[in-house]
């Protein structure tokens, strides 16, 4: 009975709702919307410059946004206003048309709900809802629409990235968003892309080694090892080469050989790396597999102490859906100079922890990928020093030369 009260109430009120307005003698209603269109065209570049400010949008989207509202407000501007002058209704009609809503709006509610609703069905109480699914259930949703946005801007990308086969930063993007968002044969095709139109570079065959391997399940065929073998022979302690080439040598039963190369990567592994407790759950799996005492191992080989940059959360993480947004619409001049400005911040970041020599070593091959082969020099020499203060002073130098012959420095 309350819950028909209930219905009759609202029912009402949106009676009312409706027909207060016609019950009133209306003579003419503004038909120009210019004006109010200004008023919210402005108001809008006001919230672009705060987004500006507080570093929630790029430059360059913000100089996009601006080109757009501009022309709309050109275009409002030029319209002429207008008033158009209503003809009421007689009384008569009136009457006759406040009186059908009053019969009609209630029956068809009642009709629709009727049939779409299920008036017998009993309240469900808080504690018999099962939360944690319809939270996760939201999430997916959310999940779901991110992953379509970021996709639709990976195509834009795509569709640049074919006219410059050697924006090797273009495709290495491209290919981590499709990674990002599930899309591990298209990742592949974007890495393979950066591969084969640019230089030898171990970040590539890695990428797309991981791509494979990701597509198999878990599995490293022949094909994905030979990359991370390329990769090793270019930088010996790149994470995702030993990684694979240890999961590589389980699945061939080398149990103790496959446990040496995580080991030895847990040593190059800072504390503040993502990946660090995906290896240690691995080393112990695999230790318990081999007889040994994890715990043992673990405190034998420790993973290296984080800089303060690690600590305080400020390295840069993938590409976020602003990167993507900014990185399709520019032209491939604009895309450039974004691209010199990541170069640059790492630069400068590397100046404050100049010990980075993997930080030294891919500024390096950033420079010689944008023909900055002076600046290359010096991020080399750079390198070269911050070689002398690593655990494997002599491992570390080899590795720097043969990151010198692949540039060909």
């Amino acid at each position: 009975m309350i819950f028909w009260a209930i219905i009759g109430t609202l029912t009402a009120l949106s009676l009312l709702v409706l027909i207060k307005p016609l019950a009133k003698k209306a003579e003419s209603a503004p038909a120009d919307t210019a004006e109010s269109d200004l008023a919210v065209y402005k108001d809008q570049l006001k919230e672009i410059d705060k987004d500006l400010k507080a570093g929630n949008i790029a430059e360059a989207q913000a100089e996009i946004a601006r080109i757009e509202i501009q022309r709309r407000i050109l275009s409002a501007g030029q319209e002429q206003s207008a008033t158009t002058t209503g003809q009421p209704l007689s009384p008569s009609a009136m009457k006759g048309l406040l009186g059908s809503l009053i019969v009609i709006f209630p029956i068809a509610g009642l009709s629709l709900y009727m049939y779409l609703g299920q008036p017998g069905i009993p309240g469900m109480p808080l504690a018999e809802r099962d939360i944690a699914a319809e939270r996760m259930a939201i999430a997916q949703q959310q999940n779901e629409q991110r992953n379509s946005e970021m996709m639709a801007l990976a195509e834009k990308l795509h569709t640049r990235l074919k006219n410059e086969p050697q924006n090797v930063e273009g495709w290495m993007l491209l290919g981590s968003t499709y990674a990002e968002i599930g899309q591990f044969s298209l990742a592949e095709k974007a890495f393979r892309e950066a591969m084969e139109n640019n230089p030898p570079n171990p970040m590539i065959y890695s990428a797309v080694g991981e791509m494979m391997v990701a597509q198999a399940e878990g599995q490293v065929s022949s094909d994905a090892l030979e990359l991370f073998r390329k990769t090793l022979e270019l930088t010996p302690r790149d994470p995702r080469g030993l990684f694979y080439s240890g999961l590589a040598l389980t699945q061939a039963g080398a149990n103790e050989d496959a446990l040496k190369i995580w080991l030895t990567l847990r040593t190059y592994t800072s504390a503040a790396d993502p990946w660090l407790q995906v290896l240690d759950t691995q080393i112990v799996e695999l230790a318990n597999l081999v007889k040994m005492n994890p715990e043992k191992l673990l405190a034998s080989y420790p993973a290296q102490e984080p800089t303060e940059e690690e600590q305080a959360g400020e390295i840069e993480p993938g590409p976020s859906s602003e990167d993507m947004a900014a990185a399709a619409e520019l032209s491939a001049e604009e895309r450039a100079e974004m691209i010199n400005g990541m170069v640059e911040r790492l630069a400068e970041r590397l100046s404050e922890t100049p010990d980075d020599m993997q930080g030294w070593m891919q500024l390096a091959r950033s420079y010689h990928t944008l023909n900055r082969s002076s600046e290359a020099l010096e991020a080399i020499k750079n390198a070269e020093l911050a070689a002398g203060k690593q655990p494997n002073a002599e491992e570390a130098r080899k590795e720097i030369q043969k990151l010198k012959q692949e540039l060909g420095l």
